[in-house]
């Protein structure tokens, strides 16, 4: 994985896995596959931008979403507080998973004004965003990723300050490639369902963009803990079997370590004890089921590991600041 400079850009490795590791690879991957579903991950576009000589525009910090932005033409320049300017190019993408401020500009230090300023000004026509003057330099197509604003969970609390997609460095990952590739044709054309094509488009390229650290990042968090070759494994039982009463000292057993040396580390790396991973865990779960399922109450909560209804019922208020009934009945009364 490449130094952190502006951005945390993953550059392309070769990651040679052995028919042992295969399974708990494929596992972790469920896992993702579980934790964005539960996140309930869902785009939108806020327009294209065309910068010339002289553009730049600082984009607010908005917190709770993961915006993006990808290079259809050109170069351009993205600048964060208190780091260097990182030169974008011609099909790359740019992710922002916290939501903080950034500025994007045809120079690298160039003074910027702010998007409102800007769209009052009427640089905002027909969908395009334009700034600058003479011909564009840079266009790009830009809008963010939003979760359920309930649940809070270290797969996004962990994410880098920023992600750079280099297209020219992605020879090893033709998948990714062809991701980015489909985004800059669809984002092209001017035909029916390329919204909803470009909405699902930008979810698969983040998912990828997380499963690649989960590949290759070291360090701390839950991404880390998803390579890790014994954290995963306790990973993988707790979400396959979330309504098992675990003891630690079993997910130790599964991990492959000793009771104290597991608690410790999933408690580094992970950020919480392995049992507050499995209540939250628990819990959003149970969120789910409660706005997509018709199962009853009861139903829910023995299937997320709770014997009593008045004990779900204690822990989803504490979490959620409303009871799974009021929670249920809210988002009903909402979609009618």
């Amino acid at each position: 994985m490449a130094e952190l400079l502006l951005v945390d850009t993953v550059r392309p490795s070769i990651v040679f896995i052995r028919s042992s590791q295969f399974k708990r690879v494929m596992d972790n991957l469920d896992i993702l596959s579980e934790v964005f579903s539960a996140l309930r991950i869902r785009s939108q576009l806020y327009f294209s931008a065309e910068l010339r000589a002289g553009a730049a525009i600082c984009v607010p910090e908005e917190r709770r979403r993961i915006r993006f932005h990808l290079v259809l033409q050109g170069q351009c320049y993205l600048r964060m507080e208190g780091r260097a300017a990182s030169l974008l190019s011609e099909g790359d993408i740019v992710l922002i998973p916290n939501g903080a401020s950034q500025i994007l500009s045809a120079e690298p230090d160039t003074p910027a004004i702010s998007l409102e300023k800007a769209i009052k000004a009427g640089a905002l026509r027909d969908g395009v965003l334009r700034g600058g003057t003479g011909v564009a330099r840079a266009v790009l197509l830009c809008g963010f990723c939003q979760f359920d604003e309930g649940i809070e969970h270290p797969a996004l609390a962990d994410l880098p300050p920023a992600i750079h997609l280099r297209i020219a460095e992605l020879g090893a990952e033709p998948w990714v490639t062809a991701s980015l590739k489909l985004l800059a044709l669809e984002a092209g054309l001017a035909a029916q369902g390329t919204t909803a094509i470009l909405g699902r488009l930008i979810e698969i390229v983040v998912i990828q963009a997380t499963r690649r650290l989960s590949l290759v990042r070291e360090g701390y968090g839950f991404i880390a803990a998803l390579a890790d070759p014994h954290l995963s494994r306790a990973l993988y039982m707790l979400h396959r079997m979330p309504e098992k009463a675990w003891r630690v000292g079993e997910l130790a057993e599964a991990a492959g370590m000793s009771r104290a040396r597991f608690a410790d580390r999933f408690a580094e790396i992970v950020g919480v004890p392995p049992i507050e991973y499995l209540t939250r865990w628990r819990l959003i779960k149970a969120r789910g089921l409660l706005s997509e399922s018709q199962l009853s109450i009861e139903d829910i909560a023995e299937r997320c590991g709770y014997a009593s209804l008045p004990s779900f019922t204690r822990r989803f208020k504490a979490q959620f600041g409303v009871g799974p009934g009021t929670f249920r009945r809210t988002l009903r009364e909402a979609a009618e």
